[in-house]
């Protein structure tokens, strides 16, 4: 899939957690959706670990125990922010206790809607690298697209419906 389907699905997932919180928290968690949608693909293509660790393209970073460790890593930094006494001009822009949980799973969600996309392609993933070399498809060979194929158009016209089914029930929510 492309970067913006990735981008749009992570958004499209982390909705549900959104919808049934105050705006700032509801804001975060669609931003943290995103960050996880795109974040296998910047991690293996994007970063600096690449060449470090000779990473390649749905290498490790498509696989649960990386999602794992990445959500830990996340909840562990979000928690050691969230403790500081740090606040920039006076402003407490660290995350609140209770907002820390739903970020991390918006991430998850993201990471995870990622992981789905890939698996519908031609290629699959390998959800368990770097511990077993299983390869995995979530749609029968017949379905299976190319990253750029109708796959992704359908993908990203499904998130888009459903980002705005969101917003406009989201908005509701205070017409009333």
């Amino acid at each position: 899939m492309r970067r913006v389907t990735h981008t749009l699905l992570g958004a499209a997932v982390a909705l549900p957690i959104a919808v049934s919180h105050d705006t700032a928290v509801a804001i975060g968690c669609v931003w943290w959706g995103m960050a996880g949608g795109g974040f296998p693909d910047w991690f293996d293509l994007r970063s600096e670990f690449r060449s470090s660790l000779r990473l390649r393209h749905r290498g490790a970073s498509h696989g649960l125990p990386f999602v794992a460790m990445a959500c830990l890593g996340l909840l562990g930094l979000l928690r050691a922010i969230g403790a500081s006494a740090f606040a920039p001009g006076g402003v407490a822009l660290y995350p609140a206790g209770a907002t820390i949980l739903p970020w991390v799973a918006c991430f998850m969600f993201g990471m995870l809607s990622h992981l789905a996309s890939d698996s519908c392609t031609v290629s699959g993933i390998q959800p368990l690298l770097p511990f077993g070399r299983w390869r995995f498809w979530l749609v029968p060979r017949p379905l299976r697209s190319r990253s750029d194929g109708y796959l992704d158009k359908v993908l990203g016209v499904v998130a888009v419906c459903v980002l705005t089914f969101g917003l406009v029930t989201y908005i509701s929510r205070f017409a009333w």
